[in-house]
């Protein structure tokens, strides 16, 4: 499955949804995208993740070795 482009923004456009994007949601907000259900975009992507995931790392100590490197990385940001 290909997915199609994402559409081409202006400057204007592209401030406007990173100030929109990068707004602290209030608490009711919160919950309520977190209660949302998923589309069957959000869940094929998901489900790829996970295998891609899984391919990738395919014992539990080679996943927890990897989550364990990322979040090193992470800390050192």
């Amino acid at each position: 499955m290909t997915r199609p482009r994402p559409p081409a923004l202006t400057s204007e456009q592209r401030a406007e949804l990173e100030t929109w994007e990068e707004r602290a949601l209030s608490p009711m907000e919160f919950e309520a995208r977190v209660r949302a259900p998923w589309t069957d975009e959000e869940r094929t992507d998901f489900d790829n993740l996970v295998r891609w995931f899984n391919r990738r790392y395919p014992t539990a100590a080679e996943r927890l070795a990897a989550t364990r490197h990322l979040m090193a990385q992470i800390r050192r940001r």
